[in-house]
């Protein structure tokens, strides 16, 4: 699977132009910048929440970044917490886990973008699978999360990943 199929048929509901970016395998969006090479800052990544009514968000913030859930649950005025790797798989089964999509209106839940997704020239976002990127242009993505909220939600820069790590000292770099 190159990209998922709820998210394929969204985009092209959409008439959203993008670029299919193939990469190494990998785990999480931070070692999936780092594979193809682009920078962690314009690399989205979604961290998926509930609130105790039961309502889900994605938060999207750059791969470079933690998400701060005091900033979000203040933005939002509600309390959210992380939703369980079980729940992942069913609100998003067309995906493999751990390469959910950040774009949350394909999947019917709301949204809240880090305004620094904004401001970058493309946005690369998980297709669904560990090996493949959508690139979009940054008209385009701002043009597809129009009326999505945004805010400062981005909390502490995260380090080098550990496979990066792992790879640094197997190679000696």
């Amino acid at each position: 699977m190159a990209i998922a199929i709820t998210l394929s048929e969204y985009l092209s509901k959409n008439n959203v132009k993008y670029e299919l970016v193939k990469h190494k395998h990998t785990a999480a969006s931070l070692d999936s910048s780092k594979s193809a090479h682009i920078p962690s800052s314009h690399m989205s990544k979604p961290v998926v929440l509930v609130n105790k009514s039961g309502e889900h968000i994605m938060a999207i913030v750059s791969a470079g970044n933690r998400l701060s859930l005091p900033r979000l649950n203040d933005i939002t005025g509600q309390e959210y917490n992380l939703v369980s790797e079980q729940k992942l798989g069913e609100l998003f089964p067309d995906c493999d886990r751990g390469a959910i999509p950040a774009i949350g209106e394909a999947y019917q839940m709301k949204m809240l973008v880090d305004d620094s997704l904004l401001a970058t020239e493309h946005v690369y976002i998980e297709a669904g699978d560990h090996n493949h990127l959508i690139k979009m242009p940054h008209k385009q993505y701002v043009n597809m999360l129009d009326k999505t909220p945004h805010g400062d939600i981005s909390g502490k820069r995260i380090g080098i990943s550990r496979s990066a790590r792992r790879y640094q000292r197997d190679w000696r770099l």
